[in-house]
């Protein structure tokens, strides 16, 4: 579902960034979004950190993913795009000594990995495959993508605002415990460099996937993102999920109910070929 509305500039906050549109850009002309890079590679680093906290474990236990990355986009149509993703190197590391085989197996399978996939042009991903042309789970697909599908089918104006709705990963490097998905709305703050360069920032809500017994979650996700027009990718993002869980054991375990809470940052940075 995508639903948009349209909302007024924010006039000091492109000042204190010291942002410059020309007449013609300033809120006037609608443009668009999308995920359209020229056929040849893009390099990625993609960095997340997982903070969780739990009652019966009151240390933070953290976990960190860094991931060096190349994708070639293999061919470039006016509604999709192929592109095949090779994991360079994966370093994974974290403070929980029972989890520390877990990652290390994780690390290994990283490493290496590639992906081909289908991406349309709001970033979404429409199909994905291995290395030896195998399927792949959507959730791997998306997680490796680093590409979420946050842009709207139509032009838009700086000031406007769409709201989609997207499954809140279970496993990656923005992986998050438990089953839910994000409500989030997103804005187009502002262009630069004539409109070749779009500013985006998006803030929503985490809710369950369904009421389970027992288990109730909530969340919140703040970030932000640059995109590149004339290139057609997204070349910085950050991202900030916190999400909090509370489960209640059944009354016959005798067990009081436990609390988690647990925030993950991602950072997505493209640079040029080297």
């Amino acid at each position: 579902m995508l639903t948009e509305r349209r909302g007024g500039t924010r006039a000091a906050m492109l000042l204190a960034l010291g942002v410059f549109l020309p007449p013609a850009l300033a809120g006037a002309q609608a443009v668009s979004l999308r995920i359209h890079p020229r056929v040849g590679e893009q390099h990625m680093e993609v960095s997340a950190t997982r903070l969780g906290t739990g009652r019966a474990a009151p240390k933070p236990v953290s976990t960190s993913v860094a991931i060096d990355s190349r994708t070639i986009v293999q061919s470039s149509l006016a509604t999709s795009t192929l592109v095949l993703t090779i994991v360079d190197s994966a370093d994974m590391r974290t403070s929980d000594v029972h989890g520390a085989q877990q990652v290390a197996a994780a690390e290994s399978m990283l490493r290496g990995q590639q992906l081909l996939l289908l991406l349309a042009i709001d970033g979404s991903v429409q199909s994905a495959r291995d290395g030896r042309g195998r399927p792949v789970p959507h959730e791997m697909a998306e997680a490796m993508s680093a590409m979420p599908a946050v842009f709207p089918r139509r032009p838009v104006r700086v000031g406007e605002e769409w709201s989609r709705e997207m499954p809140l990963p279970a496993s990656g490097p923005l992986g998050a415990r438990g089953t839910g998905y994000v409500n989030a709305v997103f804005r187009l703050d502002s262009l630069a460099h004539g409109g070749s360069v779009a500013f985006v920032s998006m803030h929503g809500d985490v809710r369950p996937e369904s009421e389970s017994e027992g288990v109730k979650l909530t969340g919140a996700i703040n970030g932000s993102m640059r995109l590149d027009r004339v290139r057609g990718w997204m070349t910085d993002s950050y991202v900030t999920v916190l999400i909090r869980s509370m489960v209640t054991p059944p009354v016959a375990s005798g067990r009081s109910p436990m609390s988690f809470v647990t925030r993950v940052t991602q950072r997505l940075r493209t640079m040029d070929k080297r």
